[in-house]
């Protein structure tokens, strides 16, 4: 599980606080033999923080959202909310999913947002 300030570190370190990288969401799927396997990618294009639930939660809408404007709705937080857990909502059917972990591929200039697969 990962928290805003643990995204907010990462952008920080990895990316240099660029503010032009797409958003993805990477589905990671443990295979029988323990090995971890893409199960898919799609980009995130809407994020909203939730003070009842303290969560960060990133999904999906017709929208492009780009590292600039998650960097500019995290920063205006107040302190405590640097604890919001961040979860991924894959599709409205399915429960919102926490963050694993981050990555970054800066020849496409894309940060992706690690959730593992359930099924």
């Amino acid at each position: 599980m990962k928290y805003i300030i643990d995204m907010i570190d990462d952008i920080r370190e990895n990316i240099q606080n660029a503010e032009d990288y797409a958003l993805l969401v990477m589905l990671i799927k443990e295979e029988s033999d323990g090995n971890l396997q893409n199960a898919g990618e799609k980009a995130i294009t809407s994020f909203y923080v939730d003070h009842n639930t303290k969560q960060l939660q990133l999904g999906f809408s017709d929208e492009k959202v780009t590292t600039k404007a998650l960097l500019k709705c995290v920063n205006s937080l107040e302190m405590q909310a640097m604890m919001y857990e961040v979860v991924v909502k894959i599709l409205d059917k399915h429960l919102l999913m926490p963050v694993i972990g981050f990555g970054e591929n800066h020849e496409q200039k894309q940060y992706t947002f690690f959730v593992m697969s359930l099924i």
